[in-house]
């Protein structure tokens, strides 16, 4: 073993373990080019493991029922206790580049005494299941194992995680980390820059223990991350390439197509949760069946072309044709149209405006202009409403005058009219949620704004923040 970097640490133990557990179960954390980590055994839910026994402590519990490339790899460590024992799977980003990795982690603890002192050393022990240096995959380092080394100096006299104060000058931890390279491979500068990388995040998220940083974002809340993670890697396989290489437009595609793409996910797994799948000829689940969807303010017709590409019958409209819709096949060209969708509310007005106009420019009026009656039926369909702009406000009434379910990804801020406005403390539920909330930014606002006028409305609502490359990546789903 390698002992490559060690640093001074002033968090304890438990937020040590913490931390560990969280980079285990997220090593994206750690590394862009991961998804996740699919857990395959962890012996905290295994009742007959038995650390205890050296030889095998996995005798008689689960790990006989897993395949043996995912039973663990079993490991010791001088005067150490083995706590717990994880097998997980790295899942790259990108299946095509990487293969996943199966992986063992290793939790060992031992406490030590001195007099009126106590040491607690923490070690997680990382296995690749890869025996030779070429199967390894990319985004790991090139070691065949590594350890993290926690330590922490304490009195006796109080719990373990309680520093000593007899030495302010002194840190009562340490944070080690070492490699157990591969035959004849020696110490890379790119190794070391992993290792100082892994380090710091580390000590990153061990300081945010100690002042007790809470997650404010959550994710996968509506969906399960696997799922949507496997859905959005089979669609991007499908479709990104294409629509990268035939972009039309003058903005990036690198944003556009992988961001339509992930919420095609979404709504994908999303709709196999709440209706019928498509494909199947018997309802055998008692869910309704899938009642079609219209993308309102479309744009670029991105998410629309995926969803029909992928059997689900709908269609799109937007103010104004784009470039990118001349891409697509005639049959999704079919299904886009140029429409503007005006409530019936201010229909009166509108038209009297638009004759106002055709008087004074002696021009037919535009008849692509609909009410909310006639670009939605029929009635129903789920509504889509991403970043629909002037739209946003008004989803939850659509879907209310048209008996649908919808989601709403709302972007830019705008009121009824079509102004923009930083949306107020309109309903009671929207005023709960601002003084529950201090300093609530304006997109915070906005979605707590559409999200109470949906309940205004008796929508059962919930919420998610969606894995997309965009700040604006909250969603208000009404059922």
């Amino acid at each position: 073993w390698l002992a490559v970097l060690e640093c001074p640490c002033t968090f304890p133990t438990s937020a040590f373990n913490t931390v560990m557990l969280n980079l285990i179960k997220n090593p994206n954390i750690t590394s862009s080019h991961l998804f996740r980590a699919d857990i395959f055994y962890d012996s905290e839910n295994d009742h007959s493991f038995n650390p205890d026994d050296a030889a095998d402590p996995y005798r008689e519990g689960l790990v006989k029922h897993l395949k043996t490339d995912l039973q663990p790899t079993k490991a010791t460590w001088p005067d150490f206790l083995l706590e717990r024992t994880i097998v997980r799977q790295l899942i790259p980003r990108n299946p095509q580049l990487d293969k996943p990795l199966v992986q063992t982690c290793h939790i060992f603890r031992q406490y030590s005494c001195d007099g009126n002192r106590t040491l607690e050393r923490t070690l997680v022990l990382y296995i690749p299941h890869v025996l030779k240096l070429e199967d390894m995959p990319f985004y790991h380092p090139t070691v065949s194992q590594l350890a993290f080394l926690h330590t922490w100096r304490s009195n006796s006299s109080t719990s373990p995680g309680t520093p000593t104060l007899d030495e302010p000058e002194k840190s009562p931890g340490t944070l080690t980390l070492l490699y157990r390279l591969f035959p004849n491979e020696q110490l890379s500068t790119k190794l070391e820059r992993t290792a100082l990388k892994l380090l710091q995040t580390i000590h990153k998220h061990g300081q945010g223990q100690l002042t007790g940083y809470e997650k404010r974002v959550h994710h996968d809340q509506l969906i399960p991350q696997k799922r949507y993670q496997d859905t959005y890697t089979r669609l991007k396989t499908t479709y990104g390439r294409y629509l990268s290489e035939n972009w039309v437009e003058v903005t990036d595609p690198g944003k556009h197509v992988f961001e339509d793409i992930a919420i095609a996910a979404f709504l994908i797994e999303l709709w196999r949760d709440i209706t019928q799948e498509t494909s199947s000829s018997s309802n055998s689940t008692n869910l309704p069946p899938f009642p079609g969807f219209i993308d309102i303010g479309c744009g670029n017709g991105l998410l629309t072309y995926i969803l029909l590409s992928e059997g689900y019958e709908g269609s799109g409209f937007d103010a104004r044709q784009r470039k990118t819709w001349t891409i697509f096949p005639p049959d999704i060209q079919s299904q886009l149209h140029q429409q503007i969708l005006v409530p019936r509310i201010f229909q009166t007005v509108y038209q009297q405006q638009q004759q106002q106009q055709q008087i004074n420019n002696n021009n037919d009026i535009d008849n692509t202009d609909n009410t909310d009656d006639e670009v939605l039926k029929p009635r129903g369909k789920f509504i889509i409403s991403n970043h629909a702009d002037e739209l946003t406000a008004w989803t939850p009434l659509l879907a209310y005058l048209n008996k649908s379910s919808f989601i709403a990804i709302p972007c830019c801020s705008h009121d009824l009219s079509g102004a923009r406005f930083r949306a107020p403390e309109a309903t009671a539920t929207c005023m709960a949620r601002r003084r529950a909330e201090k300093m609530a930014s304006a997109y915070s606002t906005l979605c707590a704004y559409v999200n109470s006028l949906a309940e205004e409305m008796g929508f059962e609502t919930e919420s998610d923040v969606l894995r997309i490359p965009s700040t604006r990546n909250t969603c208000i789903l009404g059922k």
